[in-house]
């Protein structure tokens, strides 16, 4: 019986050796039904992804809001106490995105407390949107980023001390329209590899809650193992995750190669390649 697992095609890091748009009809060639993706404001307008999405029959699962500078080293402004206006306008531009691609849920980055990043600040402005993404079909999501590749984000654990716990943001800011992203990748390098205690218990704790999943291999981002990925999506389905499961990777040897692990749930590359 093939595992109930819904897996989600990160087009900002998957099939990248196409332009953004043709990315659409291979992850459907090899068996995607749902996408996501980083920031895809300056990839492509929003109704040319809705095209696509219609002609591949597939879904657009999740977005991150404009995260500020990002080549400048910014990694969100949400909770920036100065850059209120800056929020302002990325959620204005992920709302409008989202709608018009029929997406339901939005990352908002925090940023980085080396740049004044404030744990009450996040909370209220997540708090203060939350109405609007509600009326929109929209959740807000909040996720930890682990301290090796991200240093200094707000929420840099989703598993250490509960001062970092994400999990604790979504629980002040106390509204249905806010939820918890909850990336496997991250959770094996902020906490410890798998298999490892640490790592199950977070998996038990946080499937029931989640709002989105990710996952990836802890070592250099790339294709899960096969074995730990299948225990680790297990262990999300007995704890009643029923959403997908973001590849939010960077393939070691080319995506379709990289796909083997993700067979077992309906995912593999097509007989022939497209021209």
């Amino acid at each position: 019986m093939r595992p109930n697992v819904r897996l989600s095609a990160n087009l900002s890091m998957l099939f990248t050796e196409a332009p953004y748009l043709k990315r659409f009809g291979l992850a459907a060639r090899h068996g995607f039904r749902a996408v996501e993706s980083l920031f895809p404001y300056g990839e492509a307008p929003a109704s040319a992804v809705a095209a696509e999405l219609e002609r591949h029959g597939m879904e657009q699962v999740l977005v991150n809001a404009p995260p500020g500078d990002w080549a400048g080293g910014e990694r969100g402004v949400a909770a920036l106490p100065d850059r209120g206006g800056d929020h302002e306008a990325s959620l204005r531009e992920a709302f409008v995105y989202a709608a018009a691609i029929g997406c339901p849920r939005v990352h908002v980055l925090a940023g980085l407390r080396q740049q004044g990043a404030c744990e009450q600040t996040f909370v209220e402005r997540l708090r203060a949107a939350a109405g609007e993404a509600q009326s929109a079909g929209i959740t807000l999501c909040v996720e930890a980023l682990n301290p090796s590749d991200v240093p200094g984000y707000l929420l840099p654990s989703q598993a250490r001390r509960r001062r970092e716990d994400a999990a604790r943001v979504v629980d002040a800011v106390g509204h249905p329209a806010c939820g918890l992203q909850f990336d496997l990748y991250h959770l094996q390098k902020a906490a410890a590899r798998w298999p490892s205690e640490a790592v199950r218990c977070a998996i038990r704790t946080y499937a029931p809650r989640a709002a989105h999943v990710q996952i990836a291999g802890p070592e250099g981002r790339h294709e899960p193992d096969a074995a730990a990925a299948a225990a680790m999506l297990a262990l999300l389905e007995e704890g009643g995750y029923r959403g997908h499961v973001g590849c939010e990777y960077n393939p070691a040897g080319g995506t379709s190669r990289g796909l083997a692990w993700a067979a077992a749930y309906g995912i593999e590359a097509p007989r022939e390649e497209p021209a």
